[in-house]
């Protein structure tokens, strides 16, 4: 049996569409996404309050463990939150695709779709999840209209990323 090197140049290999298995383009896009946001939520309340981005990642491990045990759980803590933010946006990545093989016609207008998709994403996690069924202690102040607004076109830019790896994996 012979084998080809794995740098064979074969034309039926070079023309074909390599496209990732699902559960790699949820896992690995999801973290991407997530940890884009996550750096720029750091660089946001660094410079808007001088928060440290530690606190970002136990912010986030509150939503499980509660404030006080997420903020006594240093960097480890830090890192669960991560971790489950990671988790929180595959799953949103894994919902689009989801929905698109439920409506394929969504694909037609991806960009619209997908930015209406992560800014109801971002509300039903920020507004409905968080508030309601975490042990996160919830704060009755708002937060600045400034956060708000990125926040929103940050989740709009997941939800094109959602629809971009959705309809990835359409064809």
């Amino acid at each position: 049996m012979h084998v080809r090197p794995a740098w064979s140049h074969s034309p039926a290999l070079s023309g074909a569409h390599r496209v990732w298995p699902a559960w790699a383009s949820v896992a690995l896009g999801g973290s991407a996404f997530a940890l884009a946001d996550l750096a720029f939520a750091s660089l946001y309340w660094f410079f808007y309050g001088g928060v440290t981005p530690v606190r970002i990642g136990q912010g986030i491990a509150s939503w499980v463990v509660g404030s006080h045990a997420a903020h006594a759980g240093g960097v480890d803590a830090a890192i669960a939150g991560v971790l489950l933010y990671c988790a929180a946006v595959a799953a949103m990545v894994a919902g689009y695709m989801r929905l698109t093989a439920r409506w394929p016609r969504l694909h037609a207008h991806a960009w619209i779709a997908g930015s209406v998709y992560g800014m109801a994403m971002y509300g039903l996690l920020f507004e409905v999840i968080v508030p309601y069924f975490s042990a996160a202690t919830v704060s009755g102040g708002s937060a600045p209209l400034s956060w708000t607004i990125a926040c929103l076109a940050a989740y709009a830019g997941i939800g094109m990323g959602c629809a971009t790896i959705a309809r990835a994996h359409a064809r």
